[in-house]
């Protein structure tokens, strides 16, 4: 099977769904392709461009719609159920896919109307990451927007110099941090239960401590060595249970046993592919 994947290829989803899993795959990756001669199949990684579109229209290509978060940010972020739905239904008349890859089995069961085969697809750990090696507990961290904590910010910087820890946003590696946070100011429908796992992804990948709102992406792919926090007293509570330093070494070892590794991830991808289409 040649298959090309393609989209806008400017997010951080297309490193992970576009160039990452088409390495593993054997597939080609390219942003805004031009044509699709010679190709089995397409799959478009998150929001396509009109012109995009109609290259793949005419083409005549069976078209893979890999949804990853495609809604719109940040509005959608605060959309509820009924708000996503149809968003998404507008989505799959102009996409019109032959299969959807969905990031959740939320995403999944939204997606179930729509009338073609649906894969559930988690977010793989980042290659080549570096193992926690599990320090007395000094440094917690964050990987993404800073916008994105909105509320937790405060919390955070709070709890953390209460306790004479520093907090640093975007480390050079999670292996720098001794925890790390996955935590979300968003309560809208597509957030909580769309939301792709890549950051605990990347926890397990690395055995770094974590603390997690209860998202569907996380709660899916957890290990059982992940810590919750929807309220400022369950952070402080986590925080507590994750300050032995037997404890964190007991969390790294149970997490990078449930790291998702690329070849797995896009081995499923490919039995998929082959055995629907």
């Amino acid at each position: 099977m040649r298959l090309l994947m393609t989209g806008r290829g400017t997010s951080g989803s297309w490193q992970i769904r576009g160039i990452q899993l088409a390495q593993a795959m054997g597939a080609t990756a390219e942003p805004h392709a031009r044509t699709f001669d010679g190709y089995d199949m397409a799959v478009l990684v998150k929001r396509p461009t009109e012109d995009l579109l109609q290259r793949l229209r005419r083409a005549n290509v069976p078209l893979i719609w890999d949804v990853v978060d495609a809604w719109p940010q940040p509005a959608g972020n605060e959309w509820n159920r009924e708000r996503c739905l149809e968003w998404l239904k507008e989505m799959v008349r102009t996409v019109r896919p032959a299969g959807i890859v969905a990031a959740t089995h939320e995403m999944a069961a939204d997606c179930a109307h729509v009338g073609v085969p649906v894969l559930v697809l988690p977010h793989h750990a980042r290659p080549g990451l570096r193992v926690n090696p599990i320090r007395p507990l000094k440094v917690v961290g964050y990987e993404g927007a800073l916008h994105y904590l909105g509320r937790w910010l405060p919390v955070i910087e709070q709890e953390c110099a209460a306790r004479g820890w520093s907090f640093v946003v975007n480390p050079a590696e999670l292996a720098d941090v001794d925890v790390v946070l996955a935590l979300r100011d968003c309560d809208g429908y597509a957030p909580r239960n769309w939301k792709s796992n890549v950051k605990l992804a990347n926890a397990q990948g690395s055995g770094t401590p974590v603390i997690c709102n209860r998202e569907a992406g996380y709660l899916e792919t957890q290990s059982g060595a992940e810590h919750w926090a929807d309220s400022a007293d369950e952070l402080a509570a986590a925080f507590d249970a994750l300050t032995p330093t037997a404890e964190r070494l007991a969390a790294s070892r149970r997490l990078v046993k449930a790291a998702p590794a690329v070849d797995s991830v896009a081995a499923t991808y490919l039995q998929w592919l082959r055995s629907s289409f």
